[in-house]
């Protein structure tokens, strides 16, 4: 972690905008079964496998409003492809808005809190409006909204840090996918939450590394069919471990390369990302 000792608050100064690009890979292997039972008896078993890769690339932008206040904006192109469906898809993600505030300034011996929240849209590919046997989405397919936390402590060479956020999604109206012999015609997505903790190790002044644990939950969604019909899905829980290493190139500029494990069913087999601030056309300066 390379922050400045001279500031008041951790997040970028008022006035200052900054940019950065991520590419994310994930590869995500799954095999689900496709039943119904009606009066006692098991209709349409069908054993649907999936094995998708996906490559994610995230343009974030940031601005100042205060020393205290950023405003954050992240723009997505997602690329998937699925070897056994032998189909592919390319477009853009699900843009979302944010904002992080410090309400306290730096002060020796209480740790930093920085509160956050977040509105996610719905511009990608939903995956309750594409004929799931045979496409890939994009995106969720609904908006949601988020809150969380997070703090850090310093115990030099190394820095503490956790989190903690919570999400709920608005409710999918006027579907008309296919699954089985129903129909969906509303999607209700449920809350999900997780939580974050870690450390990051200072080797010297250009190189850091960081070691992580994330895990998130999702519940309450429920499926409501041209029948009348409502089904309530299980309740899901993934976990990650992630390793990422932060190389300084250049004065004011860190690349940060991650791996990450998926531990549970729901969570990806395996991750690569790669991280790094955008030096064009002027940000990271302070608009005059």
């Amino acid at each position: 972690m390379f922050t400045s000792n001279e500031r008041q608050y951790s997040l970028i100064k008022q006035g200052e905008i900054s940019s950065y690009y991520d590419i994310d890979y994930t590869y995500y292997r799954d095999t689900q079964l496709d039943i119904e039972m009606a009066q006692g008896q098991l209709y349409q078993l069908r054993v649907q496998e999936n094995a998708t890769h996906s490559m994610t690339n995230t343009f974030t932008f940031q601005y100042g409003v205060k020393d205290n206040l950023t405003l954050t904006a992240s723009l997505p192109l997602v690329a998937k492809t699925d070897l056994l469906k032998d189909t592919s898809t390319a477009g853009l993600g699900d843009i979302s808005l944010g904002a992080r505030w410090e309400p306290f300034p730096l002060k020796a011996g209480r740790l930093p809190l920085i509160l956050f929240g977040n509105l996610s849209t719905k511009t990608g590919d939903s995956p309750y409006e594409i004929n799931a046997a045979t496409d890939l989405a994009a995106g969720k397919g609904y908006y949601s909204a988020g809150v969380g936390a997070s703090t850090r402590k310093y115990i030099d060479p190394v820095v503490l840090f956790a989190s903690v956020s919570a999400n709920y999604g608005f409710k999918e109206s006027g579907l008309n996918q296919r699954r089985g012999s129903r129909i969906i015609e509303e999607f209700e997505p449920g809350v999900s939450g997780g939580f974050a903790f870690g450390f990051a190790y200072s080797f010297n002044y250009d190189v850091s590394m960081t070691m992580s644990y994330q895990q998130s939950f999702n519940t309450g969604a429920e499926f409501n069919y041209n029948t009348g019909e409502s089904y309530s899905a299980a309740d899901q829980t993934s976990s990650t471990f992630a390793i990422s290493l932060g190389v300084r190139v250049s004065p004011e500029t860190i690349v940060n390369g991650t791996v990450g494990l998926g531990l549970t069913e729901d969570a990806p087999d395996v991750s690569l990302g790669l991280s790094f601030p955008l030096d064009i056309l002027g940000f990271g300066k302070k608009i005059s």
